[in-house]
């Protein structure tokens, strides 16, 4: 029998995957889970050693004799400190040694629990990764268990190998499980393995017949040598593109993640999803969860974007591109990107108000070729998300943080490296008021046009259904701070900028077309355009867009809820939501 504790399921269950077998156990009672549970699997090869610091010695002579991993399993109070000068010595040396210490409580030290200490810091020195496994009450805390477990064993047993710390905390000393369950292993790859023709094979291979996505978040601009490597991919596995104005793709089959998941909700999701890039700010795009995930991650780090990681790709995204497509003929016939695209069908703008959604339609339409735009996070990216822009525009978003600070002195500072080239930027007021010094940064030139959508609060939070049911008008108080700012035409003007305005969907028309300009000798000046939207149009902007967009699937949906809300009692519509959700 196996412990009952989740946590020590997975570590055990990822030992047995990762085919790591040797264990050296110091009695004591925290890690009886871990000690009871692998002297009931004849997997695993356990010694006994009651003296921690000549245990972890131990362990590094069993590792550089054997050449294999070792665990070292302990109680987490003073035993744990024994086994510092034996890591020591297995860092130096990268030595794969597994120091797994167990803690029975996760109270503070300074709750005068006894046998637990501060161990929240350690030295560099004594493991290349430390992770903690917490004790599992949900599918999240067992997400991120599994990846935290897969990334210690993973440092351990690759990249040069060494020690790694593993702190389990331990819930009860219950053993009733019968078998362990099945923890997926991340599988882990660098540039080398990429170079290796066997290697590749078994990835082609894999890949083969599945119906493939590309999902790209935000992301640098990429060189001409990547754009063919992944045109030369997608042409191979018949690849779709799931991207947002934050990615900087201007290649084929590109899919906007908010027509897929926003407006369409389409349900027919990759197998495999090629995960590139940064933050994603389009919050649709969790739907996209469900497939198995393959991460490129350039600086090495471990990203579980929306769960599912199965593999973890540590080189240039160009040496992943290039090396699966090398020599391929065409492996995926299954058109999976135009049966995307049948199932979108067309997207439609309807008549719109006076709006950061109108606004975005028409600066999707408008903006110059070889232009660049710059964007406000949460309302103003999410509805420039919904418009495709020309390929010759390169778009940005501060999603690194994601916060309301910076995206005028950004968009400046972009600004200069180019004084021919058309900068764009387009924010809410309350972004624009809280960067609003920038304007008076000496260096900005003609070259700026800024759009500041001022509908006079952070209208993020009344256009988000379920604090607006609740709340209402009383919103503009404290969250969404209404009425904090006017007008910014006088700031604008003495900082030096032609500024003009817009208070009706027809004045906003009638400017549009001279604030896109092509030409940047159009305005002698850079260009503050402010227009005044109210929270009403904001919300009627995104419904409308939305509704008229809904698939017949969620059209239908909407229908029934609608005619069964009429006759049923609200329990029982909550129930009927379930079902229909599924």
């Amino acid at each position: 029998m196996y412990t009952d504790d989740k946590n020590a399921q997975i570590i055990l269950a990822l030992l047995k995957k990762y085919n790591i077998k040797k264990i050296v156990v110091s009695p004591g009672m925290t890690n009886v889970p871990i000690a009871r549970s692998v002297q009931a699997d004849s997997f695993f090869d356990v010694y006994s050693i009651v003296d921690e610091r000549s245990a972890a010695y131990f362990a590094t002579g069993l590792a550089f004799e054997s050449g294999e991993p070792v665990v070292i399993s302990c109680t987490g109070a003073t035993a744990s400190r024994n086994y510092l000068s034996a890591l020591t010595e297995a860092y130096y040396r990268n030595l794969p040694i597994i120091a797994l210490t167990s803690q029975r409580y996760a109270s503070d030290y300074g709750d005068l629990v006894p046998q637990v200490i501060n161990r929240t810091v350690s030295q560099l020195d004594i493991k290349r990764i430390s992770v903690s496994l917490p004790i599992i009450k949900d599918k999240e805390d067992e997400r991120a268990c599994v990846l935290s477990a897969n990334k210690a064993l993973i440092f351990a047993t690759k990249r040069g190998c060494g020690p790694v710390h593993i702190n389990l905390m331990v819930n009860s000393f219950s053993f009733s499980t019968v078998n362990l369950p099945d923890v997926p292993r991340i599988d882990y790859y660098q540039t080398e393995d990429l170079l290796n023709e066997e290697c590749v094979s078994q990835l082609e291979k894999y890949l083969r017949d599945k119906k493939i996505g590309l999902l790209i978040g935000s992301h640098r601009k990429f060189t001409q040598k990547e754009m063919v490597a992944i045109d030369n991919f997608i042409n191979t596995y018949d690849a779709a593109v799931f991207y947002d104005n934050t990615s900087n793709y201007h290649g084929k089959n590109k899919i906007l993640i908010s027509i897929f998941c926003d407006f369409k909700k389409i349900s027919t999701k990759p197998d495999i999803m090629i995960d590139i890039g940064g933050v994603i700010g389009d919050y649709s795009a969790l739907a996209l969860e469900g497939p198995e995930f393959w991460r490129i991650s350039e600086d090495g780090e471990f990203h579980q974007r929306y769960g599912n990681l199965r593999k973890q790709f540590d080189c240039p995204e160009y040496i992943f591109f290039k090396y699966l497509t090398d020599n391929q003929a065409k492996v995926n016939e299954n058109n999976y990107y135009n049966v995307i695209m049948k199932e979108i069908g067309e997207v439609i703008t309807p008549d719109l108000p006076l709006s950061n959604t109108l606004i975005s339609s028409l600066m999707a339409q408008k903006l110059p070729k070889g232009s660049s735009l710059h964007l406000g996070i949460l309302n103003s990216l999410r509805n420039m998300d919904f418009f495709e822009l020309h390929d010759s525009i390169d778009s940005s978003c501060n999603v690194g943080g994601f916060g309301i600070d910076g995206a005028i002195s950004t968009l400046i500072g972009q600004s200069m490296v180019n004084k021919e080239r058309l900068y764009f930027g387009q924010l809410g007021d309350l972004a624009f008021f809280y960067d609003m010094n920038a304007l008076g940064i000496r260096h900005i030139s003609n070259n700026v046009r800024i759009l500041l959508v001022n509908n006079g609060c952070g209208v993020e939070f009344r256009v988000n259904p379920v604090i607006e049911k609740q709340f209402g008008d009383k919103l503009h108080e404290f969250i969404a701070a209404g009425g904090h700012y006017g007008s910014a035409k006088a700031w604008a003007e003495s900082a030096g900028f032609e500024y003009f305005s817009a208070g009706s969907k027809e004045e906003f028309l009638s400017l549009i077309d001279d604030f896109c300009f092509p030409d940047v000798s159009k305005f002698s000046k850079p260009v503050l355009f402010e227009v005044f939207t109210t929270v009403k149009d904001e919300q009627d902007g995104l419904s409308l867009i939305r509704n008229a967009n809904k698939s017949l699937k969620a059209n239908v949906k909407a229908n029934v809820k609608d005619i069964v809300k009429e006759v049923l009692p609200e329990r029982a519509v909550d129930i009927l939501k379930k079902i229909m959700v599924k």
